[in-house]
This record gives C-alpha cells, sequence and structure tokens, in this order.
C-alpha cells in the first residue's frame, strides 16, 4: 500500500476526510480494513481536519478512526473499483468511547468485522 498526495491523477484507492482530532484523544488513527477486520493499512493524525489519500487495490474496505485515548468515527464498508479514487467523508460526530487499558501513545484498533 502506499500513500499519496493530495491532487493525484488517476488512481486506485481512498481519499478520507478526517475530522480534527479531539485534544483529550491523544492522537488519532485512520484504519483501513478487510471487510472482515483484518488490517490493511493506518495512518496517524493530530490537530486539525485533513485527507489522507491512501492507494488499494479494487475492493470492499472499512474505514474507521479511533482517538488513542478515546473517540471513534467510522465510515463502514466501501468499495474501490480501479482507476478510480473513492471520496470518503467521515464527518464529525466523534463517539465518546474510552478505551480502558490502551496506553498512548498506542493503538490496538477494535475494527468492524
Amino acid at each position: 500500500m502506499s500513500f499519496l498526495g493530495q491532487g493525484s491523477a488517476s488512481w486506485t484507492g481512498v481519499e478520507v476526510s478526517v475530522p480534527s482530532c479531539p485534544a483529550a484523544a491523544q492522537g488519532c488513527r485512520l484504519f483501513v480494513t478487510h471487510p472482515d477486520g483484518t488490517a490493511v493499512v493506518h495512518a496517524d493524525w493530530s490537530a486539525g481536519a485533513t485527507t489522507v489519500d491512501i492507494q488499494l487495490p479494487p475492493g470492499q474496505y472499512g474505514i474507521l478512526a479511533q482517538g488513542c485515548a478515546a473517540y471513534e468515527i467510522g465510515k463502514g464498508i466501501v468499495s474501490v473499483q480501479s482507476g478510480d479514487g473513492t471520496s470518503v467523508n467521515l464527518g464529525s460526530a466523534w463517539l465518546s468511547l474510552g478505551f480502558p487499558g490502551r496506553a498512548c501513545p498506542g493503538f490496538s484498533a477494535r475494527v468492524p468485522g
């Protein structure tokens, strides 16, 4: 998997718009998974909203973001077509979840399965 800069020409993958990472989250991570929940790739960010472009082969993928200490926001399963950058907007409605026992920095994603 490779990460692309914004504004790439024709490519296959997802362009994920992520919201601002809540300060109390202690860092955020975007997860891309197979539909069964197995990890494909992840990308970290903190502070302001941003867009992450991730090159992927055609197929179906789960999109989920978590804060390290708390918070989660997800899109569910998206379909990626060959030669098509799929836009995904996670919105801004973070769920206020906690992750007991998780040491920050560090992640152990609870991905959809």
